[in-house]
């Protein structure tokens, strides 16, 4: 049975022109499908983006849309490729974090958490083929354990990189609330509403970090948001503590009819004196820690001194 089977088989392949073998054609045209399949299957999305609540904001206040690579016609396929990766990617937790901590950065270009990853796995790409030519013009071999470094080192490098400019962006807020809040208050004790304090204060300083994450609570008050919505939104989207307790007393001002002017100032001092306190605990703990350099250099001065009289003494005494 076997032998019946094989035997017009093995004649076939064996008529086959140019000496080709029958599993060489099957892997050939197997190949040949599935390469095109992969072509097919990217060339075919329309590479569309789903916008993200920050970028509608921007949108619906005249702010001019973004030029990113999803944008690049050359690169749209590719970059929806690895956005269809990315949104596959069962990885809530991470995408939670990389959300939040774009929000923190200022929303660089609008990204949402599945797009900044699908931009660290082609800046991950790039790297990989860096190292991996690198490592062919050294060896002259590839290395698919080159191609993963580079591919992990260049993701990697994406997301500290976005994650230092959202801490960066947090000292900053963080620096400039008290004098923000002072300012408020003081165009209320003037005669202004929280709106046009705020504007005010806003329009001073347009670039500063605080005055932009201002700039978008009137933007959502202007859309319809209530005054409350728009300050906890300034809450969720800056991670600092201080600030999410200073949104919590005005909003309790408002229930209680307290002046909103008062509040504001008294928050401000409480910032100013925390302030004052983590400088002092700082300096305390520096003071602590730099006895371990001293230390060093101390002990690195006395061998440089006395090195001489030591090598005598080993050698044979000092006289």
């Amino acid at each position: 049975m076997v032998s019946a089977v094989n035997i017009p088989m093995l004649s076939w392949a064996a008529s086959l022109p140019w000496g080709l073998d029958f599993w060489d054609l099957f892997l050939s045209a197997g190949l040949f499908a599935s390469v095109f399949t992969l072509i097919v299957a990217v060339f075919s999305q329309p590479g569309k983006v789903e916008l993200s609540p920050q970028r509608e904001v921007a949108l619906a206040t005249g702010h001019t849309d973004r030029r990113t690579v999803f944008e690049e016609p050359v690169l749209q396929p590719g970059m929806w490729l690895l956005l269809s990766v990315s949104h596959r990617l069962a990885i809530p937790r991470a995408k939670q974090w990389l959300g939040r901590t774009l929000v923190a950065a200022g929303s660089p270009n609008y990204y949402t958490a599945e797009e900044y990853l699908a931009v660290s796995m082609l800046g991950g790409l790039l790297a990989g083929c860096v190292l991996e030519a690198a490592h062919f013009l050294l060896t002259g071999a590839f290395s698919f354990v080159a191609i993963v470094i580079g591919f992990v080192a260049g993701m990697m490098l994406s997301l500290y990189r976005i994650h230092s400019s959202a801490s960066t962006r947090i000292r900053a807020i963080s620096k400039r609330l008290p004098y923000s809040l002072d300012l408020i208050s003081l165009a209320m004790g003037a005669g202004a509403t929280f709106t046009e304090a705020v504007r005010a204060v806003v329009q001073a300083e347009a670039d500063d970090p605080f005055n932009v994450e201002l700039r978008t609570t009137l933007a959502e008050i202007e859309l319809g948001a209530t005054r409350a919505e728009a300050l906890q939104n300034l809450a969720r989207r800056v991670p600092v503590e201080l600030l999410r307790s200073i949104v919590a007393s005005i909003i309790q001002a408002e229930q209680l009819g307290t002046p909103l002017a008062d509040v504001l100032h008294s928050q401000a001092m409480l910032l100013r004196l925390q302030r004052s306190v983590r400088a002092e605990n700082a300096a305390a703990v520096a003071g602590v820690r730099i006895l371990i350099p001293g230390l060093l250099i101390l002990m690195a001065v006395i061998l440089a001194v006395f090195a001489p009289f030591i090598v005598k003494i080993i050698r044979g005494g000092l006289f």
